[in-house]
């Protein structure tokens, strides 16, 4: 019989240029068994944790052998290196987004519990009594399902591998969804905070100001916003390819690419921006270079809500936040008179189901409307004055009344949109 070592290092180097060493180990018989990650980047690193495993009997897997949950854990949703992870992405587009968010809920809420289970020890009672001390601690049932879901793919690719019998979450439900109602932005508040006295609103800050109006005319999620640069603002519309966030410029959440068409006052200041940061990133404090921060763009919305009368426990008890403004925009499209498949298509929702979570009137508001973003943008017309005079005296011939046609001028006379001179104390900054 050939004699081999007791393991062989090679590098394996992935699609983004990374290089992780794997070992090749080899059977009682000689046969050489499938290559595995050591984890490790370096050969130094990579062979000393080999020993390791020799030393300790694990180098060769024992197929009787069930680990535990934890063991089973080890690699699972890291982006370069979990076989799950390169399995779909030969099917699917993931984002290392999803990929993160899984990675914390197994570390965070699913190792704690049931990591030092063996895993063909987990049953369906196991996981009802985790369900149960979640909600006992208070967690609502949206973020309990959340966890349930990283659970659920772990343990169906588990039964795939024939490491389980079966899918112990199979057939179970998810819980009831507790999801807090967003009580969204209503017209008129829109229009105090965008259509009046914005600069005194917004503490005269043009870019978190038009940041803010953008998302809300658009639906635009606010990764999207950020990540809008100069070179996709045209005459009269933008063009949507990319967003800004944690993991820097990339493609959309939904991979779309798309034209929206905006109202020409949006666009001015759109322009007015790029003039200052030219092709970069449009709403930037430093030419372009880097877009402003999320917090900023949410920070300064509270204050503008303030600045317009609401009280922090008001936007508290209301959820406002800013991708509010998705469920805002949502709402006024269908108020307007578009199907859902319309507004679908303006707002990038992927299932019906999403758009009619975003929807927030009653159906006797739902009403055909036309130019939905130039009636948000409208300035309200004052209804017209009624003199507080007394009646007065009919003339003597004709009837008519003294002093009728004055009255008549004032009563019809219809108040100067903000910004002219006899509204002094709605002029503009």
């Amino acid at each position: 019989m050939k004699i081999h070592n007791d393991f062989t290092l090679y590098w394996r180097v992935f699609p983004s240029g990374k290089r992780v060493v794997y070992y090749y180990a080899y059977d009682e018989n000689g046969k050489r068994l499938m290559g595995r990650s050591t984890g490790e980047t370096n050969m130094t690193a990579a062979r000393v944790r080999c020993n390791k495993l020799l030393k300790e009997g694990k180098l060769v897997p024992n197929t009787g052998y069930m680990p535990t949950f934890a063991e089973y854990a080890q690699g699972w949703w890291e982006w370069e290196t979990c076989a799950y992870l390169k399995k779909r992405r030969k099917r699917a587009a993931l984002t290392q987004a999803y990929a993160d968010n899984n990675r914390k809920n197994l570390k965070n809420q699913l190792i704690p519990y049931f990591g030092e289970m063996p895993l063909d020890k987990i049953t369906k009672a196991d996981i009802e009594n985790w369900f149960d001390e979640m909600i006992d601690k208070d967690y609502q049932n949206t973020t309990i399902n959340g966890w349930f879901g990283t659970l659920k793919t772990m343990l169906i690719e588990a039964a795939e591998r024939k490491l389980l019998p079966k899918d112990p979450t199979d057939k179970m439900g998810r819980l009831i969804n507790d999801r807090k109602e967003i009580r969204i932005i209503t017209p008129a508040e829109f229009k105090k905070l965008f259509v009046n006295d914005w600069r005194r609103v917004w503490d005269n800050d043009l870019i978190t100001y038009t940041a803010n109006k953008l998302a809300a005319l658009t639906g635009m999620r606010s990764s999207e916003v950020l990540g809008l640069k100069g070179g996709f603002v045209y005459d009269d519309h933008i063009y949507l390819c990319k967003q800004f966030d944690e993991y820097g410029y990339r493609d959309t959440k939904t991979k779309d690419k798309t034209n929206i068409p905006l109202p020409p006052i949006l666009i001015d200041d759109l322009m007015k921006l790029k003039r200052m940061n030219g092709d970069g990133f449009v709403f930037s404090l430093d030419g372009g270079a880097t877009p402003i921060r999320r917090k900023t763009m949410y920070d300064d919305f509270h204050g503008a809500l303030r600045n317009i009368g609401m009280s922090d426990d008001e936007i508290a008890e209301r959820h406002l936040h800013l991708h509010g403004w998705r469920h805002f925009f949502n709402t006024e499209l269908l108020k307007g008179g578009l199907s859902i498949l319309q507004t679908q298509a303006i707002t990038r929702h992927k299932s019906e189901r999403m758009t009619e979570w975003y929807l927030h009137f009653d159906a006797s508001e739902f009403v055909k409307a036309k130019q939905v973003q130039e009636d948000l943008l409208s300035p309200d017309v004052k209804k017209p004055v009624k003199s507080k005079a007394a009646a007065p005296e009919k003339a003597a011939k004709g009837g008519k009344t003294k002093g009728s046609k004055a009255a008549s001028g004032k009563a019809g006379r219809v108040l100067p949109f903000p910004g002219q001179e006899d509204t002094k104390k709605q002029k503009r900054a």
